[in-house]
């Protein structure tokens, strides 16, 4: 049955650019919305092809679940799920969810509590672009996954989007905190711990009536192996 450890272990004093209390209840609207189930889609489609195959019973820790949306998408794939996050009230949300393989925790993807090798998978999705050391979380998600064998599942928001550029621009959104990274800058980070697979995915119609067209834009932009997708999917063989 899903749980929650409620012995906080936050040792950064703001592990964070951003306060996820503060859109805890709101968040998961997104996805309700034409435009959000769209983008949720084709960011899934995009990690779909990074999982493993033959998942069922293994062990994936993912950091930065917030409301557990992403968590809930693992654990119908087969895994069991450890989520940690440093937000109390999305915590709080994503427990509403009764997920039966998947448990949550409020801890700081800085400092992991977790033992070396103990997961299979650890993932992170939009999440190193929030995090104050996107370096150390990353050395932390390598040290608690097998070794040889295990994989990291990393999904960002994309620099060179036009997209993620705007919502930049708007001081009073959460993007406005983000730390953005380009195809080349997430290879750099994560290229030193095992073969590296990235590939920029999500390719929208800037126009919302053209919404219906985005998966064949995204194919054909795909196939042609365009940089600028709205969202980065990555993978590291370790």
């Amino acid at each position: 049955m899903p749980s929650v450890n409620t012995n906080l272990r936050i040792k950064t004093k703001k592990p964070t650019r951003f306060d996820f209390n503060s859109v805890a209840d709101t968040y998961d609207k997104w996805y309700e919305t034409a435009e959000g189930a769209m983008y949720d889609r084709l960011e899934k489609k995009a990690i779909s092809k990074c999982l493993l195959r033959n998942v069922q019973g293994r062990k994936l820790l993912e950091i930065g679940c917030g409301t557990g949306h992403w968590s809930q998408f693992f654990d119908e794939n087969g895994f069991e799920v450890m989520g940690v996050d440093v937000s109390e009230r999305m915590i709080s949300k994503a427990l509403e969810k009764k997920l039966q393989n998947t448990s949550f925790y409020i801890d700081d993807g800085h400092f992991l509590p977790f033992k070396d090798g103990v997961f299979d998978v650890t993932a992170a999705m939009v999440t190193l672009e929030f995090v104050r050391d996107a370096e150390l979380v990353v050395r932390e998600m390598v040290r608690c996954t097998r070794k040889p064998g295990g994989q990291l599942l990393i999904g960002v928001l994309n620099m060179l989007a036009r997209l993620n550029r705007k919502r930049q621009q708007s001081p009073e959104s959460l993007y406005a905190k983000t730390g953005l990274f380009s195809p080349k800058q997430l290879k750099q980070l994560l290229g030193p711990y095992g073969r590296t697979h990235i590939a920029a995915a999500l390719f929208v119609p800037g126009q919302k009536w053209l919404l219906p067209l985005a998966p064949l834009t995204d194919l054909i932009c795909r196939l042609l192996h365009s940089p600028s997708g709205v969202f980065i999917a990555a993978e590291v063989r370790l």
